[in-house]
C-alpha cells in the first residue's frame, strides 16, 4: 500500500450530546471494519484521524456521528 494510504475508515455514532468515544474504541472500530473487509488489522501504533461529531438523525433518533480512519 502507497505511502500516507488511508486503510480502514470506520463511523461511531453516540447520543447527542453524548461522550466522545476513546481511542481504545476508535482503533476497535478500526479493527473491525479491516475484520469485514478481510484486511489487514491496522498496527496498533496507528496515526488516527477523527472527524466530528456531525449531528445525524437516524430512524428519529438524535445521534453524533464520528469519522476516524488510520494512516
Amino acid at each position: 500500500m502507497p505511502a500516507g494510504a488511508s486503510v480502514a475508515l470506520a463511523l461511531l455514532r453516540v447520543p447527542r450530546g453524548g461522550s466522545r468515544p476513546t481511542d481504545e474504541q476508535f482503533r476497535a472500530a478500526l479493527a473491525e471494519d479491516c475484520q469485514r473487509l478481510h484486511q489487514p488489522a491496522p498496527p496498533d501504533a496507528s496515526d488516527l484521524h477523527i472527524a466530528g461529531p456531525y449531528a445525524v438523525i437516524v430512524d428519529g433518533s438524535e445521534l453524533d456521528e464520528y469519522v476516524v480512519w488510520e494512516r
